[in-house]
């Protein structure tokens, strides 16, 4: 296997994306122990990979930015080493005018024949998790992978302040469970309506529920809490370091396929996962990388095709969701204290 002494890792899109990614990061640290390795990533989901012990260095990915100053930058920063694992051409030309020695994405998009290595993987399909494609790019360049962690930092101040929120509200470590009902949009989600009715069910069963979403998301957490007991919304209360914290200290992580979802099961909080019938979608790509989980997903008698942004023309798939068995199962992994 060739040595590299200087490596860049670019994943620019989403949270849970950049999230299922740094295993990438800690197998390029086993094979080679002495390099620099920077990740460019998106601003939004920047903090995911600050602190992260195998990572030197971050770089911020700006859309609007020329594809040659962008070249100019990486080129300037003298890699040899680039791996694409979120395909965009911009960054693809950009590595190829820098010169990067060794380019490393995918081999069927039209764009890839600025790769030098190329891996032909088609992920649409969905044969295999997210996190073994990407684990499979490095594999290309003769990377061994040993063991798949995550190994995401939280900082104590992190937790100190959590801790401190849920204090004042009378809760402690691992006494609340986490309902996160928003989403980016990946994937076709769990309506809010049931997630209210989750929350009623889980609160009228002695549960103590915590809600959780971004500062743009009060409105529909608000909407979702009611005004059920023992239900505290804490939507826009934190930043990424400090949302991982608060999942860290509770027992459960109930969401749709998003971010957190990812965030819960890296940092070892057991989850409960709803997903559409669809391939591209599908908890075998997406779904949350641990043992500690609960899928749930529609029963269809057929394939659906994807349908994300789009009003379905027969009905809405994620409402054959049965929310009492969720709620079951629930009870069946939790104790509960009323």
């Amino acid at each position: 296997m060739k040595e590299f002494s200087n490596i860049l890792v670019c994943r620019t899109d989403k949270i849970g994306d950049l999230v299922l990614t740094l295993p990438v990061a800690n197998a390029l640290r086993d094979n080679f122990p002495n390099a620099n390795i920077t990740f460019l990533v998106s601003k939004y989901a920047s903090e995911i990979v600050q602190g992260h012990k195998a990572i030197n260095d971050v770089m911020i990915y700006e859309p609007e930015i020329s594809v040659f100053e962008l070249a100019k930058e990486i080129r300037k920063r003298k890699f040899d080493l680039a791996i694409v694992v979120f395909p965009v051409f911009k960054i693809a030309l950009a590595l190829w005018i820098a010169r990067v020695p060794i380019r490393v994405g995918t081999g069927y998009r039209i764009y890839s024949l600025l790769f030098n290595e190329r891996v032909y993987e088609h992920r649409k399909y969905a044969q295999k998790h997210e996190v073994e494609y990407n684990l499979n790019l490095i594999k290309k360049i003769g990377a061994e992978v040993k063991e798949i962690e995550f190994d995401l930092f939280i900082p104590d101040s992190a937790f100190e302040k959590v801790k401190n929120i849920l204090s004042k509200h009378g809760l402690s470590e691992k006494n609340f469970i986490i309902v996160h009902p928003g989403s980016k949009g990946s994937a076709r989600d769990l309506k809010p309506e049931r997630f209210k009715e989750l929350v009623k069910i889980l609160s009228q069963e002695g549960f103590k529920i915590v809600l959780t979403g971004s500062d743009k998301e009060k409105e529909l957490t608000s909407f979702v809490a009611g005004d059920f007991k023992n239900v505290y919304n804490f939507s826009g209360l934190f930043n990424l370091k400090e949302l991982s914290a608060l999942i860290k200290l509770s027992s459960l992580f109930i969401s749709n396929s998003t971010g957190p979802l990812h965030i819960a099961s890296a940092i070892g909080t057991p989850v409960i996962g709803f997903y559409p019938p669809i391939k591209v979608m599908s908890p075998k790509r997406w779904g949350p990388y641990t043992s500690e989980k609960l899928i749930f997903t529609p029963s269809l008698p057929f394939e659906c095709q994807k349908c994300i942004g789009e009003k379905c023309k027969f009905f809405d798939c994620m409402d054959l969701i049965n929310l009492n068995e969720v709620a079951k199962s629930i009870k069946e992994k939790l104790s509960v204290n009323v």
